[in-house]
């Protein structure tokens, strides 16, 4: 869940981005961004219909390697994280292979397999949960937005293109401190597909992308055999805020 919430966070993130960075192509970009966070009409995330990108490992601070793969279809509106991280934390290995699902207002979250030290610990329990309610909040956030004021607060900056993966994307660069203007987030976009982000240590980057092909649907289903268990967003994000609070 923790993951879901994350990685749907870093979603909201970069649809901002692509606000202040003028890719909208519509005369009012910030009502396009509030449609795209709140899934208003269920809009076209990216701008080619279907694909697949595969991600480089990522380093887990020498710990561990994590590798991704982005599975997508009807312009972005089904959309897949498939996930394999391994690590060796004080003698202790770690093998998970997850998949986190959205589809609509539906995120779907479920391990297809794990290991520790080698035996068996898959669950086979996938959550479930409704997305509107989040949705809506990141809908109220983004109508308050002020795009030169956010600009001018992030020191945004367009840094030209660059070629990853065969492919030339937008490059930009914002800091998230505007009283530590050197310490920034780079990242580069094609069709509103990231193909790299860099923030400090922490980076992931395309290794490839195939442009509109057929992703099994499987991909964007429950597989046979798990358990849903039904899980409220805003609910369990509310909990996560309340033990930060209680751990200060």
């Amino acid at each position: 869940m923790k993951n879901f919430v994350s990685r749907t966070a870093g979603v909201a993130l970069l649809s901002v981005m692509t606000v202040i960075s003028g890719c909208s192509k519509s005369d009012n970009p910030v009502s396009d961004a509030v449609s795209s966070l709140s899934g208003e009409s269920l809009p076209k995330r990216y701008e080619i219909k279907s694909g697949i990108v595969h991600y480089e490992p990522q380093k887990l601070m020498g710990m561990g390697t994590t590798t991704e793969t982005l599975y997508f279809d009807d312009y972005g509106r089904k959309e897949a994280v498939e996930r394999v991280t391994e690590s060796n934390v004080m003698g202790i290995k770690t093998y998970e292979h997850t998949m986190q699902v959205t589809d609509g207002h539906t995120g779907i979250s479920y391990e297809i397999k794990k290991t520790v030290n080698g035996k068996d610990e898959t669950s086979k329990v996938a959550t479930k949960s409704d997305l509107r309610e989040f949705q809506e909040m990141a809908q109220a956030m983004a109508k308050s937005l002020d795009v030169n004021e956010l600009k001018k607060n992030m020191d945004y900056r367009e840094e030209g293109t660059e070629t990853i993966a065969g492919v030339t994307g937008k490059k930009y660069s914002v800091a998230m401190n505007k009283e530590l203007p050197d310490a920034r987030v780079f990242g580069v976009m094609y069709k509103n597909i990231v193909l790299k982000s860099e923030m400090g240590s922490i980076s992931m980057k395309a290794a490839s992308i195939e442009e509109n092909v057929a992703v099994p649907a499987s991909k964007f289903e429950i597989p046979a055999g798990y358990t849903v268990q039904e899980v409220n967003v805003a609910e369990e994000m509310e909990k996560a805020a309340s033990m930060g609070e209680s751990n200060e």
